[in-house]
């Protein structure tokens, strides 16, 4: 691990951009070591909706490090370099390992909600808990090279038959989302939050696959157990406000982790 004071003179102009998205940019700090700086923007292709909400990038690196450490005290692998959000000349930033990323989305379903809903009308309610999780799997691709189509879905087969992944990589992505979403549900019934369903990216890192990304309010959708009321996303996607949105977000870490200011280390 680089020694952090190193980090004071960092000058991200003059770093290699190692990976550019619209929600998230990651800068070649070394060899082996990323920083992953988040961006304010929010998109729903279904809704038709896309705007840039400053304060939910950083409710969001507050939500993913704490997940991502209560993952890493699991023995659940993920990229973190760094137990802390590093603020490094007024830029905040999460330190990560360089990997190979998998250009898939990986699903775990509880309880049916969005698309599912849309595209299964006779087969699936609103709200329905399944009897064992659902696992998705959409591949990576800008809408506007696939005819309107977002994040095609994929199955095993493809993603194997395609060399996406080789069985046994397969084998062990799968049985990791199985168990970040058990350590998740767990993580948010002590909160009184359900866990609805969730979206997550892996890569491979010294031969294995670890998870990769974010894991925020942009990529779980999850309601208060009580009154069902999104504590997540699905508040923009149901065309609330921007100040409604930052509220939630920011309730979402108020139960989840009450310190997460303290999850910042400071260089500057």
């Amino acid at each position: 691990m680089m020694a952090l004071d190193t980090l004071k003179t960092l000058d991200l102009t003059k770093c290699e951009v190692i990976a550019d998205g619209k929600s998230k940019t990651i800068y070649k700090i070394d060899e082996e070591t990323g920083f992953m700086v988040y961006k304010p923007h929010l998109r729903s292709v279904t809704y038709n909706r896309e705007e840039m909400i400053p304060g939910t990038d950083l409710y969001r690196m507050y939500a993913t490090i704490g997940i991502l450490n209560t993952l890493e005290d699991s023995n659940i692998p993920t990229h973190l370099k760094y137990s802390k959000i590093i603020k490094v000349n007024g830029i905040y930033g999460i330190l990560v390992k360089l990997t190979k990323p998998v250009p898939i989305e990986w699903i775990c379903r509880y309880y049916a909600a969005g698309s599912i809903v849309r595209l299964f009308p006779g087969y699936v309610v609103e709200g329905q808990k399944f009897k064992r999780p659902l696992h998705k799997y959409d591949i990576k691709i800008d809408v506007s090279k696939t005819g309107g189509v977002d994040d095609p879905t994929m199955n095993e087969s493809y993603i194997i038959g395609l060399d996406l992944l080789s069985k046994e990589e397969f084998d062990e992505a799968d049985l990791l989302l199985s168990s970040i979403g058990s350590r998740i549900n767990f993580l948010f019934q002590k909160a009184d939050i359900r866990l609805i369903d969730m979206k997550m990216e892996f890569g491979k890192c010294d031969g294995k696959m670890i998870l990769i990304d974010e894991i925020s309010q942009d990529c779980i959708r999850a309601n208060d157990v009580k009154t069902g009321r999104t504590l997540t996303k699905d508040a923009f996607r149901q065309m609330k406000s921007d100040e409604e949105i930052l509220k939630v977000y920011k309730e979402f870490l108020d139960r989840l982790y009450p310190n997460y200011e303290s999850f910042v280390y400071v260089l500057d």
